[in-house]
């Protein structure tokens, strides 16, 4: 129902529900995060060190692929546990710069594989990729992002060696206003990908990946927050400069309204998908 067209109770009940759930999921997440921290110190658990694989469709965007590496190289504590899967298309106009990139020396140290194949969704990239990955953590990322905060995949080693046995996801800093809502780049375990046999939703043209994932994460319960790993993203929605041919191709065809319509229309398969993950 639109904003105009609600009466005064409607809206007061509308507000009420979301400051609810503002509370709830800030103080679950806070309080379950904080315990997971005290169990460690009082137990004194030592810490796995996970392969982590980063899933990346990438499009004429080599440039971009190139600051992403140096925030990884600049910022993981163990670039050699890396796996980075690499997605372009056959027609990529700058498969020469992508190839370039992978065989650098700048890079020798991260694992970095570069496929290449046609695939008509953003969803069915990354599952592609995340059936060709060997990590342990699944994290499917962005080419205009960049990680921020040092050492970062310790602290994936620290949250996921406490619940490794179950199908787990994480959330990181995305640097969103309520990130305890929302995650752009939620990452998940091989426990996680394997009890769903996906990492994002076929039913979507483009958007929703991470949408779907954080959904799943709210309905099974099965999540921690962290803002110990902060990520920025470059966004071409807000920054003009980073507007290219590949934001632009993305809006075509009004794919965020049609995904916007299948999103409402799946609430059943999420449901019956979170109770995949408590199995």
């Amino acid at each position: 129902m639109k904003k105009h067209n609600r009466t005064i109770l409607q809206s007061i009940k509308k507000d009420f529900v979301k400051g609810f759930r503002r509370l709830f999921w800030f103080s679950y997440s806070n309080i379950k995060y904080l315990l997971l921290i005290k169990f460690n110190f009082l137990f004194s658990k030592k810490n796995n060190t996970f392969r982590i694989s980063l899933l990346l469709p990438t499009r004429e965007r080599s440039r971009k692929l190139l600051r992403l590496l140096n925030s990884i190289v600049e910022t993981c504590s163990y670039n050699n546990r890396i796996e980075i899967l690499l997605l372009i298309d056959e027609d990529d106009k700058e498969l020469k710069e992508y190839k370039e990139i992978t065989n650098s020396t700048l890079y020798k140290n991260l694992n970095i594989i570069l496929l290449i194949k046609n695939l008509d969704t953003n969803a069915k990239r990354n599952n592609f990729l995340a059936n060709k990955s060997t990590g342990d953590i699944l994290f499917p990322i962005n080419d205009d992002m960049i990680f921020i905060t040092n050492s970062w995949d310790l602290e994936v080693d620290k949250v996921f060696s406490k619940v490794y046995n179950k199908a787990y996801c994480l959330w990181v800093n995305s640097g969103l206003k309520y990130n305890y809502l929302h995650c752009d780049f939620p990452m998940v375990n091989r426990t996680w990908f394997d009890q769903l046999g996906y990492i994002g939703s076929e039913f979507f043209q483009f958007w929703y990946l991470d949408t779907w994932i954080c959904d799943l994460s709210f309905k099974s319960r099965n999540f921690f927050i962290t803002n110990k790993i902060k990520t920025y993203q470059y966004s071409a929605h807000t920054i003009k400069s980073e507007v290219d041919e590949t934001h632009l191709k993305n809006l075509l065809n009004d794919v965020p309204k049609k995904d916007f319509i299948t999103w409402h229309n799946t609430e059943k398969y999420r449901i019956r998908d979170a109770k995949k993950l408590l199995d």
